[in-house]
């Protein structure tokens, strides 16, 4: 099989000849190819070039086409401070009252803030690999646009004080996050990863998750389903055991599951998604490749008879990961595979 034959068919529910290994590889990967994140985050052909050189090194299944979690709100207008070997922050938040949403600007994704840089990476990824391999673009949640335009507690707060203005925000938002990822999709894309922090019950209760975030989430999936995108993909960091019974109700066939919670435990919540994780970031900074090796069979062995699993990082890969590290989780996939 090929790579998008291979994770493809694990979405589905399968056979594939064996588990897809699909590591959140994105920062990390431009130390492959010499570059700085800064590098990485602002040119399209240097994040597709180290994407496509880190696929090399560690034979993984998967390209990303991912700067950070910053991208739709710089598109929008927020200020962000740069660093050479950091992802870019908000340097400032545009909203203040939720009902002043309306004198804002949809950004257009061929000419606002990074949104070209991402769309020039796309392009390239699919003229090199076409379907040999999936590429999956990113998009931010509308909870976490939200958040970011509007700073964290303002938003938390006008959440429960405001709920009208915070909807008229969250349209917004999912407005931007529908347009930008049609695009993505135009450009070459074969599908998305939604990533929200913000909407983990880590952060809000999950009442809120399924009031303002499951409609959502459903429409941004039937649109993006017909640009032709197969997979609905979401990756929300921490404890989601609440929240996971919701996603396929909200169109997802596979999520990223963080390591605090058992694949076991996630599989019986999850309602038949696929699954993607549960190996703890970090300890693709701290530890060898023999205990990455380890981890790898416990997450192999805690999903076995699963056929809808894809092994990877509990979340993103941290940039500072040793790269030995990740190619351990192939080598122990083609070694030990209890499928």
């Amino acid at each position: 099989m090929t790579s998008y034959e291979r994770l493809l068919t694990a979405i589905k529910g399968d056979i594939p000849d064996r588990t897809p290994v699909v590591p959140e590889v994105f920062g990390v990967t431009a130390k492959i190819s010499g570059y700085s994140i800064y590098e990485y985050v602002t040119d399209g052909k240097k994040m597709a070039e180290s994407q496509l050189n880190a696929r090399k090194a560690i034979g993984h299944d998967i390209l990303f086409a991912f700067a950070d979690l910053s991208v739709e709100a710089e598109a929008i207008g927020c200020p962000l401070v740069y660093q050479q070997d950091a992802y870019p922050t908000v340097k400032e938040h545009i909203l203040k009252d939720a009902n002043d949403i309306k004198e804002i600007k949809l950004p257009e994704p061929s000419k606002d803030g990074r949104m070209p840089v991402l769309l020039d990476a796309c392009r390239i990824l699919r003229e090199t690999v076409k379907d040999e391999c999936i590429i999956a673009a990113s998009v931010m949640g509308p909870i976490s646009i939200a958040a970011q335009i509007m700073g964290l507690e303002n938003f938390l707060f006008q959440m429960v004080d405001d709920p009208d203005g915070i909807n008229q925000v969250l349209d917004f938002a999912e407005r931007v996050v529908i347009d930008y990822g049609k695009a993505l999709i135009r450009a070459g894309a074969h599908c998305h990863v939604v990533f929200d922090p913000v909407a983990s019950p880590l952060v809000i209760p999950p009442q809120f998750f399924i009031q303002y975030e499951v409609p959502r989430l459903r429409r941004m999936y039937e649109a993006f389903n017909a640009e032709g995108s197969q997979i609905f993909w979401i990756s929300i960091a921490g404890n989601t055991k609440k929240i996971l019974p919701y996603f396929k109700e909200s169109g997802i066939n596979i999520a990223t599951v963080d390591y605090v919670v058992s694949l076991s435990e996630a599989f019986e919540l999850g309602g038949g998604i696929a699954l993607n994780g549960n190996i703890k970031p970090y300890c693709f900074v701290n530890c060898t490749p023999s205990e990455i090796k380890e981890e790898a069979k416990r997450c192999l062995l805690d999903a076995k008879g699963r056929v809808n699993y894809t092994i990877g990082s509990g979340c993103e890969v941290p940039i500072d990961s040793d790269i030995e590290n990740i190619r351990a989780v192939v080598e122990v996939v083609e070694e030990f595979n209890p499928n």
